[in-house]
This record gives structure tokens, C-alpha cells and sequence, in this order.
């Protein structure tokens, strides 16, 4: 069985290697979703603490052109938070696909295996057949010679 080889070994390195690197892939894409969600959590508490900031200032009196420059601010802040949102989802979306095209490679990688394993089991039951004829053709022509 030495000199058997399976003859899709190249292909099933190969898929070894796609599912490699459909797993960095995904890391890489969580990687940028968990950045994204961290960065937008600290503009939602910097916000937060600008409007606190504000309604303090408020209490104590505030010039118009300040408080011009607060809803400036806040109206600016507002949209980068929208927008970390919007791209929050699409970052989503790219963690799922990649999920996704991760598993079908892993599929086609254990499909080979399994195909690899049925064809080496395969050869040796025939090995062993072949193994068990030529010690049966021995014990025959051992009893024709006594």
C-alpha cells in the first residue's frame, strides 16, 4: 500500500488550503465588525457625555454661539453614529458570507477525506484479498507436492 497513493491528494491539499484561507478570512472580517461595534460604542458614550456636558452648561447659562457649537457638534456626532450603523450592517453581512463560504469549503475538504478514507480502506480489503488467494495458492500447491 506504500506505493498507493491517492491520486486526488493534490486536490485535497488544495481544499485544505482554501478552507485556511476562508478561515482568515472570517477572522479578519469579525476582526473589523468588533472594531467597527467597539468604535461606535465609544462615539455613542461621547455623545453621551457631550449632551450631559451641554444640559450642565444649560443650567448654568450658556452664550448662544456656544450652544450653536453644541447642536453643531451634536447633529455632526449624530450622523457619524448613523453611519458606524449603517456600516456595523453591511460588516455583518460580510462576517455571514464568509461564515458561509467557510463552510462549504470545510463540506468539500471532508468530503474528499471521506472519499480519501473509502478509497485507502478499499485498497487495503483488496491488498488483504489478494494477500489471502496467494497464502490459499500456497497451502494448495504445498499439499499437491506431500
Amino acid at each position: 500500500m506504500a506505493g498507493h497513493e491517492f491520486r486526488l491528494e493534490q486536490v485535497l491539499k488544495f481544499r485544505k488550503e482554501v478552507e485556511k484561507m476562508h478561515q482568515l478570512e472570517l477572522a479578519a472580517a469579525k476582526q473589523q465588525h468588533e472594531t467597527a461595534r467597539d468604535r461606535l460604542k465609544s462615539e455613542k458614550a461621547q455623545m453621551e457625555q457631550l449632551e450631559q456636558e451641554c444640559a450642565q452648561r444649560q443650567i448654568r447659562g450658556i452664550e448662544a454661539k456656544d450652544l450653536q457649537l453644541y447642536g453643531d457638534f451634536t447633529r455632526r456626532k449624530t450622523h457619524e453614529i448613523q453611519q458606524l450603523r449603517d456600516s456595523l450592517v453591511g460588516l455583518e453581512k460580510a462576517v455571514q458570507e464568509k461564515r458561509e463560504a467557510l463552510l462549504v469549503a470545510a463540506k468539500e475538504k471532508k468530503a474528499l477525506e471521506i472519499f480519501k478514507e473509502k478509497k485507502m480502506r478499499d485498497l487495503r480489503l483488496e491488498q488483504l484479498s489478494k494477500e489471502r488467494a496467494f497464502l490459499d495458492e500456497i497451502a494448495t500447491q504445498g499439499r499437491g507436492q506431500k
